[in-house]
């Protein structure tokens, strides 16, 4: 099997990398990632001196130049890269690290990741160094549906394939809670106006004391959610958890009978996947999303969902839940197996290195 070369700045953060350890059974793998990197809005920063080795992953560092944005910074491509590698980019093509990747003269196949499903104009630098990206690609990987029509519009033409980046490891299927109790909701992800968390405290204001809500995430909207919970009567209801490192997430599944994502679209962002719905399925937790993005497509018909920005539209698909836990129990098992079928980090990892073969062929 031919070696496989991963850059990204995804990687720096161990929690992501289950998807290239299921890669590294089909044959070597390397993680190429930013010798540093931070997360402001999470507190967080990684530091890799020198290479090291996570399982079967061989983590080469490289030197990363300027802010820790990748459409202002830029990561170096080691020239030593395995001979005849497939060469896996999953920064955007309109990046600088992304450009100049796309170039390495000893890759096999040059292949590239994308996220981006939002048609917003590119100006210069930014949209030459896409225009240029894509025509030295051997095959595209887009996130979602959105996303691979998004890449078609900007002009890219050759073999794509649909893979979400990250993947899950399926939990331990519990079946639906019988005893008598309030809905238990709960939210994981960042407080900002676009995860739509306020049209959350709204419909379970207007469901009635049957529902309690655990939201898990810090950010700027924290105070004003906390002042509209208490004016609407249900602060008693409402528990603000702050952020969570991943690990800790992990124990809020057995204590929730369902996930919601409310988010709404910006002008600047549409939900790109919502990974927090893969872990809440992986562990059999019903899930309810808005129509944003891409989340629809994720949760297809194992769950339910409403159109963005309608509060009373989420409102009744939590007070249906409440009051039918049969409903409640079927979603949460069509969920497991959608994340099963279709969501697991060897699932994606199989897929990716199936057209990585398409495209070597090719």
């Amino acid at each position: 099997m031919r070696p496989l070369v991963v850059l990204s700045h995804t990687y720096v953060e161990p929690e992501n990398r289950g998807k290239l350890h299921r890669l590294a059974d089909g044959g070597p793998v390397i993680a190429v990632v930013p010798h540093r990197w931070e997360e402001a809005a999470l507190h967080r920063s990684w530091r890799l001196a020198a290479p090291a080795r996570d399982g079967a992953v061989d983590l080469v560092p490289a030197r990363w130049w300027g802010p820790c944005r990748p459409s202002l910074g830029v990561m170096s491509v080691p020239p030593a890269l395995p001979a005849d590698a497939v060469l896996q980019i999953e920064e955007e093509p309109w990046t600088p690290t992304a450009f100049l990747a796309a170039r390495h003269p000893r890759a096999a196949a040059t292949v590239l990741f994308t996220w981006e499903n939002l048609a917003r104009p590119l100006p210069p630098p930014w949209s030459w160094m896409q225009r240029a990206t894509y025509a030295a690609l051997d095959g595209l990987i887009a996130g979602s549906a959105g996303a691979a029509d998004e890449a078609r519009r900007r002009g890219y033409a050759g073999p794509l394939a649909i893979i979400p980046q990250l993947g899950v490891e399926l939990g331990t299927r519990r079946p639906s809670r019988t005893a008598e109790g309030p809905l238990r909701v709960a939210f994981v992800g960042r407080l900002v106006p676009g995860k739509g968390v306020d049209l959350l405290v709204r419909a379970v204001a207007t469901v009635g004391d049957a529902v309690q809500l655990r939201i898990v995430g810090d950010g700027p909207e924290r105070a004003p959610l906390e002042r509209m919970a208490a004016e609407a009567g249900i602060a008693d209801r409402v528990a603000f958890l702050g952020a969570w490192p991943h690990q800790r997430v992990a124990s809020l599944w057995a204590e929730a009978d369902v996930l919601v994502l409310p988010s709404r679209s910006t002008p600047q962002w549409h939900e790109q996947l919502g990974h927090v719905l893969l872990e809440a399925m992986a562990h059999a937790v019903a899930v309810v999303g808005s129509s944003c993005g891409a989340i629809p497509e994720v949760i297809a018909d194992a769950g339910l969902v409403f159109p963005e920005g309608d509060a009373d539209a989420l409102a009744a698909h939590l007070a249906l839940l409440e009051s039918n836990r049969e409903t409640r129990g079927r979603l949460a098992e069509a969920a497991f197996f959608r994340a099963a079928a279709e969501y697991t980090n060897a699932r994606i990892a199989t897929r990716t290195r199936a057209f990585h073969e398409e495209v070597l062929r090719r």
